[in-house]
């Protein structure tokens, strides 16, 4: 087996006082990630296989009990790497069917047709598109409704919305996709979501039009902090067909028919906040839509226990990954450790240039702030995860740490 580079583990533990199901997705192997090796404390109760789709495993979880999951895995970048690998029939109609999550009507096509041109080959055609989505919406976590329609209404949406919409328009045109659900590997607890888009003589392709979206004259901020924590791609133009190897995939497509039978729990409805999903809003961990998961990252659970407030952990438990081999794990952590004690110490400078006036913050600080955003800037440049405007801030401080070396000195 080639050996395998990254670590994620996964944590659910029942906190309640009566029994929570779990519907858990087993991850499977892509062009991206392979050699995949799960280990788990608590043997599932019941496995459901799928053609082309993750397994999905059935846990019945006692108060107290803890599952514990390992994966460990190879993360790759496609690059220009052909894969000529077909699909069935079956697994074509399958990822071109409408749901409620990837709709795809007569509008939907007329906007898709629109969007292409005069582009003849699929490839191109999707290629449009995530040209398009990457233009004309905007990035945002702050939304009531999750759906392709409610997207296109309000022009922002996070990453499963750019998704989503992506496999509606490229479904409207014949062209088979899915919606991928998964993580960043190495930062903690870092849900993302984002598409594949089938290209004959290619097979499955990766494609991610919410990073695509993430330049610096549009998110400049989230520019930076995606990639020294994330280590993504600095050339957006490249998650059309391909991305940094850094991610993993717990789960493919929304709306995952759940067994056995997912029963709602109509009583514990007004002790939850309710999620909107394509026009319904549904109690998330007590309801589902129409006995299917709205989507698994990596379960969806089915909570018994009346609770005053359902935390976080209880609907979607936890993770944590990390690079397997010690010297890229260190040289992560020293990084990220770096930038954020260096960015929170110039914050620092700021507040004291501005509110506080303490000279000897003035003359502290900066011998502080300066040399941990280099170190940070330099991993950045080693690992080859910063960006040019991450390299031009660490030159920046380059030249100003040595112009105040040479005040004090003078």
């Amino acid at each position: 087996m080639k050996k395998q580079n990254f670590q994620i583990t996964y944590l659910y533990e029942n906190t309640t006082k009566e029994n929570i199901e779990l519907w858990l997705s087993k991850p499977i192997e892509s062009s991206t990630q392979n050699n995949i090796e799960i280990s788990s404390t608590i043997e599932p109760h019941k496995v459901n296989d799928y053609s082309f789709l993750n397994p999905i495993w059935y846990y019945n979880l006692k108060p107290t009990e803890k599952l514990k999951i390992n994966y460990r895995y190879t993360g790759n970048r496609l690059k220009n790497r052909i894969n000529q690998s077909k699909i069935t029939e079956e697994e074509k109609l399958f990822f071109l069917r409408s749901t409620k999550l990837i709709p795809v009507n007569k509008e939907i096509k007329e906007q898709a047709l629109s969007i292409i041109g005069d582009a003849k080959t699929d490839y191109d055609k999707a290629h449009q598109i995530y040209k398009f989505i990457t233009k004309n919406f905007k990035y945002s976590t702050r939304f009531d409704e999750r759906g392709v329609f409610s997207f296109l209404k309000r022009k922002k949406g996070d990453c499963g919305e750019f998704a989503a919409l992506f496999c509606s328009y490229c479904r409207a045109l014949n062209i088979p996709s899915k919606i991928l659900y998964g993580t960043w590997t190495l930062k903690k607890f870092s849900p993302h979501s984002w598409s594949e888009v089938f290209i004959e003589g290619k097979g499955w392709i990766p494609v991610d039009p919410s990073m695509g979206r993430l330049k610096f004259f549009y998110h400049p901020f989230l520019n930076i902090s995606t990639a020294i924590y994330y280590g993504v791609l600095s050339n957006k133009n490249k998650y059309f067909g391909d991305h940094e190897g850094k991610r993993f995939a717990f789960s493919i497509e929304p709306e995952r028919t759940l067994e056995p039978n997912y029963e709602d729990s109509h009583s514990h409805f007004n002790t939850v906040e309710k999620a909107c999903i394509a026009g319904k809003e549904i109690a998330w961990g007590y309801e589902s839509v129409d006995g299917k998961a709205p989507f698994l990252q990596p379960i969806y659970p089915r909570i018994h226990s009346k609770e005053k407030k359902t935390p976080y952990k209880l609907l979607f438990g936890t993770w944590k990954g990390k690079h397997l081999e010690v010297t890229n794990d260190l040289s992560y952590k020293i990084k990220t450790t770096s930038f954020t004690i260096g960015f929170l110490v110039l914050f620092l400078e700021v507040l004291n240039e501005y509110l506080i006036y303490d000279p000897m913050f003035n003359y502290v600080l900066p011998f502080l702030s300066f040399p941990l955003i280099l170190i940070g800037t330099i991993l950045s440049l080693f690992r080859k995860e910063g960006n040019t405007l991450i390299y031009i801030l660490g030159f920046i401080f380059v030249l100003s740490f040595m112009g105040l070396i040479g005040t004090y000195l003078t």
